[in-house]
């Protein structure tokens, strides 16, 4: 069986106290970058990678113009 527990730092040595006892094993992971963002990051990435399928993407040359006439 596998089992996926998000673990506050403080109750560590519990738990690994805990495991040792049941004679189980430990795997520690980092949570995958993509779900730790909010969801507005999430949706600004979407859209810039459906802009970019659609070729709707400026060169750096155009984006420097842009930005320098504001």
């Amino acid at each position: 069986m596998r089992l996926v527990i998000d673990l506050d730092e403080k109750y560590k040595n519990l738990f690994y106290e805990v495991v040792k006892a049941a004679n189980a094993s430990i795997v520690e992971e980092e949570p995958d970058f993509w779900t730790t963002l909010p969801e507005r990051v999430k949706a600004g990435i979407k859209k810039s990678q459906e802009q970019a399928r659609n070729g709707e993407t400026k060169t750096y040359e155009e984006v420097k113009k842009i930005l320098a006439a504001r």
